[in-house]
């Protein structure tokens, strides 16, 4: 013979056991998710190509020079110089803005890290600024450290330079060549 009251149901109880178990994993695996777009960090790599490439085209259209500098976290700058005038931030020719590649700010919500790392040959030191020199007769690539107001020549460009970019565990390298100046993404 059956009881009056029957099982039907989920207890209080229970219901918020299974609750607190959904929030946590949700906890868990939304940040994993949301950090591994890699939409961001293709259009980062984009973004930082086309800063370098940009760069070498001044120094080939006005045979002058300009600096790369990647010593502030998360920011590369173009500057051009070798005049009376000495040397201006370079703006980005469809947004008439300074070029400055910044992957800590909102555009990338600040999950983006980058950081320039020109080497020199025989030296595994990595560098934040690059020197490029105008086609006297070839371009030509000089690694400097980061010490202001003066930096510090350290050598010219060696193999395995460019500027990493980091979101979450993946990583890639836009990488720009010591002889040719050519800039190569992943």
């Amino acid at each position: 013979m059956k009881s009056a009251q029957s099982s039907r149901g989920f207890t209080l109880l229970e219901t918020l056991l299974v609750v607190v178990l959904i929030g946590i994993v949700a906890l868990a695996a939304v940040p994993l998710l949301s950090s591994q777009n890699p939409t961001k960090l293709d259009v980062a790599a984009a973004e930082v190509g086309n800063a370098l490439r940009f760069a070498l085209g001044e120094v080939e259209r006005n045979a002058s020079c300009v600096w790369v500098d990647g010593s502030v976290s998360g920011h590369l700058q173009v500057w051009s110089g070798c005049t009376s005038s000495g040397w201006v931030v370079v703006s980005d020719p469809l947004t008439k803005r300074v070029l400055d590649i910044d992957t800590s700010g909102p555009a990338f919500s600040g999950q983006v890290s980058m950081a320039a790392r020109f080497l020199v040959p025989l030296n595994s030191t990595p560098y934040p600024r690059l020197f490029i020199i105008g086609p006297v007769t070839q371009l030509q690539l000089y690694v400097y450290d980061g010490a202001t107001p003066t930096p510090n020549l350290k050598g010219p460009l060696g193999p395995g330079s460019g500027v990493v970019l980091t979101l979450g565990p993946q990583t890639v390298t836009v990488a720009i060549n010591e002889s040719t100046g050519l800039v190569t993404l992943p």
